[in-house]
């Protein structure tokens, strides 16, 4: 399937400045009311947790946050087997572009990886066999490409723009902590406590989808061209969830989304 779609209005993307999104309005919903009947049954991750999901040439890898590891799934028997070890500690964000592999982790580095998970060499700096940059963003969690930039999410609750080179960010978007962002070709799905929540390229909040657990901690966000695959870590035994956002009914998020840069010092 492809991943990269037609991008809308990117140069506007990328032009703006901040937008606080208001809240989605409409009915809300206790979780024991909602129509739970757009998740299938999750899958088993043979690890301890899951920090991001991606598809890569059209297959699933779950990658573990507290060890290193990527798991990959076999489409037939819907079982993840040990992928490969080569990554890096604490993958929090995974994008594939179709030619190269994007890795965040949790001290907002970014790594670049080849299609066989193989690092990329000679760019950014050395950090033993893998090579890196640090991010312009405080706790990175996830990222997306979107034409010749980036849209970054970190645990402040800002979705930041950036391009590869630029030593800042520069407009910002407060959506509340996020974990993974991925886009369908119309618009950008993050992943966050809250839910699946549903932006549109300008930055503002459609609605969201709850989890399909109470309990856990939701991590990682893919996109297959059709169905969105999401984890959800909880007793040491992550599992991995499909979505169909078609079926699936948006409610709103009722409260403003919380911006928390002024919780933390820079340095």
């Amino acid at each position: 399937m492809v991943r990269i779609l037609a991008f809308i209005a990117l140069t506007a993307i990328f032009a703006q400045a901040a937008i606080p999104p208001q809240p989605a309005e409409g009915d809300n919903l206790h979780p024991a009311d909602y129509d739970y009947s757009c998740y299938a049954e999750p899958i088993a991750v043979p690890a301890e947790f899951c920090g991001a999901l991606e598809f890569i040439n059209d297959e699933l890898y779950a990658f573990t946050s507290w060890k290193r590891g990527a798991y990959r799934l076999n489409s037939e028997t819907e079982v993840f087997t040990l992928a490969t070890e080569s990554v890096p500690l604490g993958v929090r964000g995974a994008h594939w572009d179709g030619e190269t592999l994007w890795l965040t982790d949790h001290s907002a580095s970014l790594y670049r990886y080849d299609g066989e998970l193989n690092s990329l060499q000679d760019w950014g700096e050395p950090y033993g066999e893998r090579w890196y940059i640090e991010l312009p963003s405080w706790q990175q969690s996830g990222i997306v490409r979107l034409g010749e930039g980036f849209l970054l999410v970190d645990e402040l609750g800002v979705i930041y723009q950036w391009r590869l080179g630029e030593d800042e960010a520069h407009g910002e978007w407060i959506v509340g902590r996020g974990e993974e962002l991925v886009f369908d070709g119309v618009y950008i799905w993050m992943l966050s406590y809250r839910g699946v929540l549903k932006l549109t390229t300008e930055g503002a909040i459609v609605g969201r989808i709850p989890l399909p657990e109470e309990e856990g901690f939701a991590s990682g966000l893919a996109w297959d061209g059709e169905l969105l695959w999401l984890s959800m870590n909880h007793d040491n035994a992550p599992l991995v969830w499909k979505l169909d956002p078609e079926l699936a009914r948006l409610l709103p998020l009722n409260e403003p989304p919380e911006d928390r840069r002024d919780a933390v010092e820079y340095y």
